[in-house]
């Protein structure tokens, strides 16, 4: 990283600056499994306070198949990082969150340069839902 200060000026506001937590640091003898990992299509996703996520699920030029592809690798990557104990309140606690607790809320599908977002039928992007992924058109 101290080799790097040169060029942070260049690298940084192009959001291209290497970073230990997005894997972008890798010893020499894994940087051949990082580059076909990186290739492969991962988008690193973050999420604020609130839980909100937001992340480039594609481009207007993949299709609808491409892109439903894209949603299901999305939601099925959250359901596995969903801590086990999410729902599961301690016993007399009267904050946070109890049973029953639902971990999907709301989700919004937009362009990058909409004025206007689409609200989208939780059943169909819940992975633990029977209508998962069932009406992509």
């Amino acid at each position: 990283m101290p080799n790097l200060s040169a060029i942070a000026r260049l690298l940084g506001p192009k959001g291209l600056m290497p970073n230990p937590k997005l894997n972008t640091i890798q010893p020499k003898e894994n940087i051949l499994e990082t580059l076909a990992s990186q290739m492969s299509g991962i988008s690193n996703y973050r999420t604020d306070k609130s839980g909100i996520v937001r992340v480039a699920l594609g481009k207007a030029s993949f299709g609808i198949d491409k892109l439903s592809d894209n949603v299901r690798e999305l939601m099925n990557e959250i359901q596995a990082v969903k801590p086990e104990n999410f729902g599961k309140g301690k016993k007399g606690s009267k904050g946070g969150a109890g049973k029953g607790t639902k971990y999907y809320l709301k989700a919004h599908l937009s362009s990058t340069q909409s004025k206007r977002s689409w609200l989208v039928d939780m059943r169909t992007v819940d992975p633990t839902s029977v209508f998962f992924m069932s009406s992509t058109r």
